[in-house]
């Protein structure tokens, strides 16, 4: 009887250990928080990345025209294609890399690396020969994306740092930073456009102007950003199951909703595709059609763009500090895709040049420089669309860019990205998130190689309505597959 009772008390206290260590195994689940301080910074990352794509691309079509001025803006969407083309190609392979190693220091001390020698390279472009001028910059612009391939990485890093209650949060304030960096970086050669150029010259070939500044300016930020990563960035990974499998494919688990997935890659190729065409050939589109020079485009374009930052800025504000976790508690992400594709299409027919608008496109042909001659507006031994072309009235046009885009790009691209996580689960979400950055990249890429001939042979109105057709074929599986589209499926 004795053995029989010091048995019991033997297992009553294992028991008893067990239920303890599973109370606190219970509890320390429980009080995980979500690393905000390490989301804000990689949300800085972003945000930095995002402004150093996006500043060069208002000046450089006329910085392109003045070191080269045979370049064609055929060329020119070949040179804009490199980027996303590095991005495309980069993606995927960062994001598997920092799933392998299980931290994203190392993919983001290359690419940091990487984006330091692109942006010397653009500032001393004019240390090559004219003819090779064009060349450089398109290899500049491949390394300058292939470093931005990081953007997936510190994107799915968002996603699994934060608890599941919280991730929308975090998903929005990260593509947030990115929509907020490319929409306020054009705006930042407007604060060097006083410098002109050829600004302050170093040397023979070598200026510090308002083309080559915003590199220099980039520059200094990489240096910045690798001294924080290394120093006060730390990695906590609280949204991980440690249960599920270390990376993510379709395959692995069959009760992913594949169907959803997969309209949510070709949604944001869609998305991308139609705002990069917009972006490629914004600069040209208003040289031609409101006759401005080359520092009117840099400047005056450069203040559309900033506006479409502040409302972008208000814009995920709302959704940061309550509009997320209102969309994702209640399921309304599907609805908000819908909404802004729908909304987007609304701004190609708002600023289409329609016959009954009163102008129609002019030129004229200035001497600038006492000898040298420049060409504003419309010339029609250039592009053969000026005499039938009618003339977008400007205040409709700023109005399109900075309120409507804006906020139609902003309401279906962070829902997007919601939804998206939300398929995925509690996993480490590298590799998925890098084909998802991938399919946006790969549309960056054919873009403007679409775009930038069919503008200049066809004009805007075939390039509006390709961008229509693009968004109507997008929003209808979107409608047809509705109640399919669920996480639970």
């Amino acid at each position: 009887m004795y053995l029989v009772n010091k048995l019991c008390e033997k297992i009553a206290c294992c028991c008893k250990r067990a239920r303890s260590e599973d109370n606190e195994e219970q509890s320390l689940v429980n009080e995980r928080q979500t690393s905000w301080f390490s989301i804000y910074i990689c949300t800085i990352f972003v945000l930095l990345d995002g402004i150093q794509y996006s500043m060069v691309i208002v000046s450089m079509w006329p910085y392109l025209k003045t070191i080269d001025p045979s370049a064609t803006a055929t060329f020119f969407g070949f040179i804009i294609a490199a980027f996303s083309l590095g991005q495309a190609i980069s993606s995927p392979l960062l994001g598997y890399w920092s799933n392998k190693a299980k931290s994203i220091k190392p993919p983001l001390t290359l690419t940091l690396s990487m984006m330091m020698l692109a942006n010397i390279i653009y500032g001393c472009i004019e240390l090559f020969s004219t003819k090779d001028r064009s060349y450089i910059m398109m290899a500049t612009r491949f390394i300058a994306g292939f470093a931005a391939g990081d953007v997936a990485v510190m994107r799915s890093y968002s996603a699994t740092a934060a608890i599941k209650e919280e991730r929308p949060k975090a998903i929005v304030i990260s593509s947030a930073a990115w929509n907020l960096g490319m929409t306020l970086g054009p705006a930042v050669p407007v604060i060097f456009s006083p410098l002109g150029y050829p600004g302050w010259k170093i040397s023979e070939n070598l200026h510090l102007d308002m083309y080559t500044a915003p590199a220099w300016l980039s520059f200094i930020n990489n240096i910045i950003s690798m001294l924080v990563l290394h120093t006060i960035f730390k990695e906590e990974y609280v949204g991980v199951d440690e249960n599920m499998p270390e990376d993510l494919s379709t395959s692995q688990q069959p009760s992913l909703n594949k169907l959803a997935i997969c309209l949510c890659i070709a949604t944001r190729f869609s998305l991308l595709f139609v705002f990069t065409n917009t972006e490629t050939i914004g600069s040209l589109f208003v040289m031609i059609m409101y006759d401005w020079s080359n520092e009117q485009a840099v400047k005056y374009y450069g203040l559309i763009t900033l506006g479409q930052g502040g409302v972008t800025f208000l814009g995920n504000l709302i959704l940061f500090l309550w509009l997320s976790q209102y969309i994702g508690k209640r399921n309304l992400e599907r609805f908000a895709v819908i909404f802004g594709l729908s909304m987007m299409i609304f701004f190609y027919f708002l600023t289409f040049p329609w016959p009954f608008w009163d102008e129609k496109l002019t030129y004229s042909i200035k001497q600038t420089n006492g000898s040298s001659t420049e060409i504003y507006g419309c010339y029609p031994e250039t592009y053969h669309f000026c005499s039938t072309t009618h003339q977008v009235p400007l205040w409709i046009y700023v109005f399109g860019m900075i309120f409507v885009l804006a906020i139609s790009f902003l309401i279906s691209f962070n829902p997007l990205s919601i939804f998206y996580s939300k398929l995925l689960g509690n996993t480490r979400m590298g590799t998925m998130t890098g084909i998802l950055f991938m399919a946006g990249s790969i549309a960056r890429t054919i873009g403007p190689l679409i775009v930038a001939p069919l503008f200049s042979h066809f004009g805007p109105e075939i390039t509006w309505g390709m961008e229509i057709v693009v968004l109507i074929v997008t929003i209808v599986p979107w409608l047809v597959f509705y109640r399919q589209m669920s996480p639970n499926i």
